[in-house]
């Protein structure tokens, strides 16, 4: 963990849309997954029966409201910038954390930094939000309800940085690596001549040489030839294998084997006995896709019932399912319905577990979701729309192509006209919820409802409708009807197509003249 503390603000707007990584908006709710911890005061200051859900302009305007309050609060270097700004990223190869780490740690580094203080309750506001992978920002308001100014200590970064190692530890994370970091040894340039000579090593290199390989193939076979010591060579050798063995599609890992360095004392390389002849063609060997796997597992940290792995198609699977998808920059990964028990959630893993070996995939599980059943798949109801894309890359004419549009834009049972129906019903259902953010996703859907889904279907019909007017052949999409005329001059010809045009090269540009002298 790396702690950074960055300049103090007037406002907490830009800090805020740093931390979320994207633009603030009233419209977007921030749940306790983002604000993972907050001032203990916050609790005392919101009312019962208000929202416990606050959009991203909301908590801003929370951070601020001391400073609109205090307007005059400054330092005592007459600092007006009362917005504290620290952020915190773990290393890229650490484990996902759950909830309730990312709240401890969350605290712990508060703390450390003077903001949160044990027992005082109207002291600074603050909040730490985790909305990007790796990372949790702490933004605080330096002014207190009362109007007196948080000093945090001179040594705040060193304090968060002891910290962050002690997290570290205790969380078996990635450590930083302190000390400093060794430089790389300069290797001198190599001379015309040195590589001249590595060139020349590898055309005589008798065993994997080019020369070597033509003198094998050749019709006159060499036998008991003894083979001639090449010079050495700087380059190593280096063998890749694939472990194929291990349970877990994650720790299918490639491993190098000990690069063995050519140096002007030691022997040049040679095979073992008995090893056959290869051919450096042949080293792309196919291997099983890594994306076919999947791993259903609970997670032993935090009992989570979790599945990792898969392609597009496996996530649509699992989302069929049940299974919620949780969008991360390095990786996409799914998670069960909050509310579930431990029942609920074993039947909903062997239902996804069923489904996917039933098509093929490779699924690692837990024991209690081990089952030999396979349902019958059946096509999706994307896949008849997607079937209309297919029908345009092949259609040969314009009214084809009009054709299948009309699937989408037909006024009455049209598949955008649908679509708007289910945007209509979606947005009726959010509105008998009865919660504060449901009013807010109602209207957002009534939106793309009237203006993007509705100007998409009239763009969509006026293309189609032109495409129906002008009913030609696509010049480059001809039926081949794969007969030769008899009054074909070219004897190679085994179809009456047309050859293609020939494409002249574009004019190059005028070049403006210059001034007379």
């Amino acid at each position: 963990m790396i702690p950074r503390l960055h300049k103090r603000t007037h406002t907490p707007h830009a800090p805020l849309a740093e931390a979320l990584g994207r633009p603030i908006s009233p419209n977007e709710g921030l749940t306790e997954y983002t604000v993972v911890a907050h001032w203990p005061g916050l609790d005392y200051f919101t009312l019962d029966d208000e929202q416990r859900t606050w959009t991203s302009v909301q908590w801003a305007e929370h951070l601020e409201d001391p400073h609109l309050e205090r307007p005059f609060a400054a330092s005592p270097d007459d600092d007006r910038r009362p917005i504290l700004h620290v952020d915190v990223r773990l290393h890229p190869d650490d484990r996902e954390l759950t909830g309730p780490e990312w709240a401890e740690a969350a605290h712990r580094l508060a703390r450390a930094a003077g903001i949160e203080i044990p027992g005082k309750e109207h002291g600074c506001r603050w909040i730490v939000v985790q909305a990007q992978p790796g990372r949790l920002d702490l933004i605080a308001n330096l002014i207190h309800l009362d109007g007196a100014w948080h000093i945090p200590p001179a040594d705040i970064l060193r304090r968060l940085s002891d910290e962050a190692r002690r997290i570290e530890q205790d969380l078996h994370l990635i450590p930083v690596r302190t000390g400093p970091t060794p430089r790389p040894a300069i290797r001198p340039a190599p001379t015309a001549s040195a590589q001249l000579a590595s060139v020349l090593t590898q055309l005589a290199d008798e065993q994997a040489g080019p020369l070597a390989r033509s003198a094998d193939s050749s019709s006159t076979p060499r036998t008991g030839s003894p083979a001639s010591p090449a010079p050495p060579g700087p380059a190593p050798r280096t063998a890749w294998s694939w472990s194929p063995a291990a349970s877990t599609p994650s720790s299918r890992t490639w491993t190098a084997s000990q690069p063995t360095w050519s140096s002007p004392g030691s022997p040049p390389y040679r095979p073992p006995p008995g090893t056959p002849p290869t051919d450096r063609r042949r080293r792309n060997v196919s291997l099983p896709r890594t994306d076919r796997f999947l791993d259903i597992r609970r997670d032993p940290h935090s009992d989570e019932l979790l599945a990792r792995g898969g392609d597009s198609e496996a996530h649509s699977i699992l989302q069929r399912a049940g299974f919620i998808a949780v969008v991360r920059v390095h990786e996409t990964y799914h998670r069960a319905p909050t509310g579930l028990t431990e029942d609920d959630e074993s039947r909903l893993a062997a239902d996804a577990v069923a489904r996917l070996r039933a098509i093929g995939y490779h699924v690692d599980c837990d024991k209690d979701f081990d089952t030999d059943a396979r349902p019958a798949s059946h096509l999706p109801l994307g896949s008849a729309v997607a079937y209309l894309a297919e029908r345009i890359r092949e259609a040969t004419t314009a009214e084809e192509a009009a054709d299948a549009l009309t699937e989408l834009t037909a006024a009455h049972d049209g598949i955008l006209v649908a679509l708007r129906e289910v945007l209509t019903a979606t947005a009726e259902f959010h509105e008998g919820l009865g919660g504060a953010a449901d009013q807010h996703v109602a209207r957002r859907l009534r939106y793309l409802d009237e203006w993007r889904v509705r100007s998409l279907l009239n763009d969509l019909s006026a293309t189609r409708n032109d495409l129906a007017d002008r009913r030609a052949p696509h010049p480059g999409r001809s039926t081949c009807p794969g007969e030769v005329p008899t009054t074909e001059r070219e004897r190679s010809a085994v179809c009456a197509c047309p050859p293609p045009p020939r494409s002249h090269p574009a004019p190059p540009p005028p070049v403006a003249a210059g001034l007379r002298r």
